[in-house]
């Protein structure tokens, strides 16, 4: 059987890091586009296969700093469009296009998620109450977006690192 043979190749590449993001619209119209650069997805291939239903994976990509980054600028940007007002304008709707290497995927279900954990060290002394002003340092922060595909298939290489395409005898 001829055809294409997807497989395990054990080695993260620089091609395995991509710019993804999410480009949807606010109640009133307004464009709203999470973008994210050096992403890479750090999940497993986690494929179900239910008797009358779709496989539908979830794929997680996180942000990745470039290996030189200085200070502290995230690698992840929200873009909203000029003109948004109190109101509609700040419903973002659920709906829109998930974008990876400068590709869009397909069709998608169950939408997707964008998450930014932070860690912080509270600096104490002796009679603090809780937190102080001041006190609190950002120690660190990563961003991911999560994309639930319906298709997928033939993006398999884009959307896993450590994979290699070959064609099959």
């Amino acid at each position: 059987m001829a055809g294409v043979l997807i497989s395990g190749n054990g080695a993260i590449s620089s091609s395995d890091y991509k710019a993804v993001s999410w480009t949807g619209k606010t109640k009133g119209g307004k464009s709203v586009t999470i973008a994210m650069t050096n992403a890479i997805n750090l999940g497993d291939i986690d494929w179900t296969f239910a008797e009358k239903n779709d496989t539908v994976p979830q794929l997680v990509f996180t942000a990745a700093y470039a290996a030189d980054a200085t200070g502290t600028t995230e690698p992840w940007t929200i873009r909203l469009e000029d003109g948004l007002t109190s109101g509609v304008d700040e419903i973002i709707l659920g709906a829109g296009v998930f974008s990876v290497g400068g590709v869009d995927i397909a069709l998608t279900r169950g939408g997707g998620s964008f998450k930014v954990t932070r860690e912080y060290r509270r600096i104490n002394a002796d009679g603090d109450r809780g937190a102080v002003k001041g006190r609190v340092v950002c120690e660190g922060s990563e961003a991911t977006l999560t994309l639930n595909a319906l298709e997928f298939i033939t993006n398999v290489p884009a959307l896993y690192p450590c994979v290699t395409t070959t064609a099959a005898t």
